[in-house]
């Protein structure tokens, strides 16, 4: 059985390496690591993911309307990030918000739970 995918946007090389690794070592599948929506978007044309880790900042861009995107498709979203919990929309309250710097294993933890292992 194939393991489930799961997208990792985040616009630190290093920082998306990190996840990307910890994820993959974990047993799921990553899409990516993506720097930028755009490269995002290109990987959502090929496959859908499980679940998604979205840096909530990408350089001045937020990932808030591909997280809606992705939510409204079922997949289980989970943001990355430096702002305080408000930076966060109401009607994305339902997504898993952990802060940075990323305690990696909280993460794997927490993605356990969205997006179970095959």
């Amino acid at each position: 059985m194939m393991d489930q995918p799961v997208l990792v946007l985040e616009d630190e090389a290093v920082v998306a390496m990190d996840i990307a690794a910890e994820i993959k070592d974990a047993g799921w599948r990553v899409l990516g690591p993506a720097g930028t929506l755009e490269r995002a978007a290109e990987l959502l044309k090929v496959e859908r993911p499980a679940a998604a880790v979205l840096d909530v900042n990408l350089g001045g861009e937020r990932s808030l309307d591909l997280a809606r995107q992705l939510r409204d498709d079922g997949v289980a979203v989970m943001f990355l990030t430096g702002y305080a919990p408000g930076v966060i929309p109401d009607e994305l309250s339902g997504c898993l918000v952990l802060p940075k710097p990323i305690d990696l294993d909280a993460m794997v933890r927490a993605l356990s739970e969205l997006a179970p292992r095959s």
